[in-house]
């Protein structure tokens, strides 16, 4: 479970509850409350939910909606590309509405938004709030996606720096690849 975990920010460890080994994000990680229950405890972050209402299906399915449509926001940001415009304008929606119902948290510094409890829409709103919190983030301009599968994370390295979401996942998947490359380069070359 440890392996999920691997954004550097919890709202990147979000958009990474898809098990793909490619771009395709076919393997949905979130699919009933329950799950949305086990990675919330797994994230350390379910004492932040404690009192509200149990997640629906209904709730799952909007984080669903929610974190695809935020993947397409981040996907063209990494890759130096234009967000199409819809996909923008979806993203903003969400933020906009989660801004509209949100409560200022006075308590700490810097102050964050937070999701206002007992409404319908507080699991939503609580993710999208920690998006719009890591986009307003100085780390925001670490940001990154694998070079192999959809993963996110932010890159603390000098340069180039990291390169995968995770070493032993999509880093050793591309060694073991190059060195077949090469062995059949070899083979083939005689």
């Amino acid at each position: 479970m440890s392996d999920n975990f691997v954004g550097g920010h919890l709202a990147l460890d979000f958009l990474n509850t898809v098990g793909d080994t490619d771009k395709s994000r076919t393997d949905n990680r979130l699919t009933s409350p329950d799950d949305l229950l086990s990675w919330l405890a797994a994230s350390g972050n379910a004492g932040e939910h404690v009192g509200q209402a149990h997640p629906t299906q209904y709730d799952v399915d909007a984080l669903v909606n929610f974190r695809e449509a935020t993947y397409l926001v981040l996907s063209a940001y990494t890759g130096r590309q234009t967000v199409a415009p819809e996909h923008l304008q979806t993203f903003e929606d969400y933020t906009k509405a989660a801004l509209q119902r949100a409560e200022l948290n006075l308590s700490s510094a810097p102050s964050p938004w937070k999701a206002t409890g007992g409404t319908a829409s507080y699991y939503l709103d609580s993710f999208v709030l920690l998006v719009e919190d890591l986009l307003r983030s100085p780390e925001i301009g670490k940001l990154r996606q694998c070079e192999r599968c959809s993963w996110f994370f932010l890159n603390a390295g000098r340069g180039r720096g990291r390169r995968w979401c995770n070493m032993s996942t999509c880093g050793n998947r591309h060694k073991v690849a190059a060195h077949r490359q090469r062995r059949q380069t070899n083979v083939a070359g005689g």
